[in-house]
């Protein structure tokens, strides 16, 4: 095989370079002919692999080749009949046979592409529902076409990525689109339950005993009658009775609630005892009595739902917003920030396939509470330049927070109970008064008992949907078919609001009876 190239026809090639493609000029001299690439009847179209050949086999000797680009594409000429082809580098170029009297053979339009043939055959039997088409770009690969699902549309991609290899510059256009429906419905269901149970039973005793009337022997001086009613003094003294004293004391107990912190009601009842000597008190006994039992349980539902596409976020809060300080600057001034509570909902979906939906689910129920707040006092310092800075105290409420996150695939339709939680927590405190409460019987008269059972049951149940649009008139809202009461139905019968439409009807404008509104026909 002899290399033959020929430059033969070159300034006519550079002719047809220097005018605009596909604009045809008016013949300067009668009998002149120009054609463009691939506009005559012997012109092609062909794409050459990257260091691939082709065959062109002529029906006609061929006496001259002109390749316009050595450098894309070159040709060996193996016989008169016969011209093989290779790509050499990215690009397009063209070429032209010509027999021995100078007439047009063939003309080739070249591009000289990434051979795609063996990455068609991989995605068409590793991925044999997608219908793509890959095809290269000056260097550049494009891919088309349509995938049934996002796990097809991820895997054709990596294919191409994996037969381009890390060490090529090439840049892959993903022109693909995905059938299946994208757009998902994810309900949420947050459901806890709180049981409680309260046992209190105090005894406080109280009590004032008086020993009084007690008689002792003190010496006397002994005075006699002189005989005119004046008394002298006998100069003598004996033992005689004094005056008599009492002796007295207050005994109590004060047995509190150290889990609840006070007696938190329930049955309160009081026995006193007072034993008077005439009319002095000679002593009391008292006992109060504090009882409770307590029982209570406490429902928590939310029910957020959020539409998003698939491989989009999505977020939704149903709730307000609390300040907290950040800062204070010399004046005493506060700088603030708002934190968001509520119901909060946030979800990233992919859809797999038809029957796979991949979740990233993140959801919280939070409200405010006053147990474990802040609380900053107010405080006045003097700074290095003798100004006097006043902080002001603030109160920073805490937060009851319930927050699952996680990644999980479920079906359309399919419910998984993304999380859950069983918590159970017992406290007693007994106070009792050493040596007494071992008094058989009456020792449970000197103790106070303290009880608390707390159960919590959370549960949070996620289910995705694949959905499509609506017609407006398929929708319901829960504000359809209300109306409010007149004045006379809210004035004299205590009515807020008209009886609502039946099966979800609208209300008509001929029943509205609302003094405002507007009403859409």
């Amino acid at each position: 095989m002899k290399p033959y190239k020929s430059i033969t026809g070159l300034f006519a090639l550079a002719l047809a370079a220097s005018v605009p493609p596909l604009v045809h000029a008016e013949p300067a001299v009668q009998g002149t002919r120009i054609t463009y690439p691939g506009e005559s009847d012997y012109s092609q179209r062909v794409t050459l692999g990257l260091n691939k050949s082709m065959v062109v086999d002529l029906d006609q000797p061929a006496a001259d080749v002109v390749i316009t680009n050595p450098r894309i594409a070159d040709a060996v000429v193996q016989t008169a009949q016969r011209i093989i082809f290779r790509g050499v580098s990215y690009g397009q170029t063209n070429a032209f046979v010509f027999d021995q009297n100078g007439n047009q053979l063939l003309n080739l339009e070249i591009g000289v592409e990434m051979d795609m043939a063996n990455l068609h055959a991989t995605i068409a039997r590793l991925v044999p529902g997608a219908r793509v088409k890959v095809e290269g770009m000056n260097g550049n690969i494009v891919i088309t076409g349509n995938a049934s699902n996002l796990t097809e549309f991820n895997t054709v991609e990596r294919l191409v990525k994996a037969y381009v290899g890390s060490g090529n510059n090439a840049e892959i256009v993903n022109m693909m689109s995905i059938s299946a429906k994208d757009q998902v419905l994810l309900e949420v269901r947050i459901v806890e339950m709180q049981r409680n149970a309260v046992k209190q039973l105090g005894v406080n005793l109280s009590g004032s005993p008086t020993f009084g009337d007690l008689g002792k022997l003190v010496e006397k001086q002994l005075f006699v009658d002189a005989g005119n009613g004046i008394p002298v003094n006998a100069e003598t003294t004996k033992l005689a009775a004094g005056l008599p004293f009492d002796v007295s004391g207050n005994i109590g107990s004060t047995l509190g609630f150290p889990i609840q912190g006070k007696s938190i009601g329930g049955l309160n009842t009081s026995f006193n005892y007072a034993n008077y000597v005439g009319t002095d008190l000679q002593s009391a006994v008292g006992i109060a009595i504090n009882a409770l039992e307590r029982i209570g349980i406490v429902k928590t539902l939310a029910e957020p739902n959020m539409v998003a596409m698939s491989g989009e976020s999505a977020k939704f809060l149903a709730g307000g917003e609390f300040p907290v300080p950040v800062g204070q600057d010399n004046n005493g001034r506060i700088t603030i920030e708002f934190k968001p509570y509520g119901v909060g909902l946030g979800f990233t979906p992919v859809v797999l396939s038809e029957g796979r939906i991949s979740l990233k689910v993140s959801t919280e129920v939070s409200e405010l509470t006053s147990q474990g707040a802040f609380q900053a006092a107010s405080t006045t310092t003097v700074d290095g330049d003798g100004n006097v800075v006043k902080q002001e105290g603030v109160t920073l409420p805490a937060l009851t927070v319930r927050r699952a996150e996680s990644t999980i695939e479920l079906p359309s339709g399919g419910s998984m109970m993304m999380a859950g939680l069983i918590q159970s927590r017992s406290r007693q405190n007994l106070d009792q008064l050493p040596g007494l409460k071992k008094l058989p019987v009456l020792g449970a008269l000197f103790q106070s008992r303290d009880f608390l059972h707390e159960e919590t049951e959370l549960v949070v149940i996620v289910t995705p949907y694949l959905v499509d649009p609506a017609a407006k008139n398929q929708l319901r809202t829960p504000a359809d078919g209300y109306a409010n009461a007149s004045d006379a139905k809210t004035i004299f019968f205590g009515k807020l609001n008209e009886q609502y439409g039946k099966d979800g009807a609208p209300v008509d404008a001929s029943d509205y009876r609302s003094p405002v509104g507007f009403i859409e026909e």
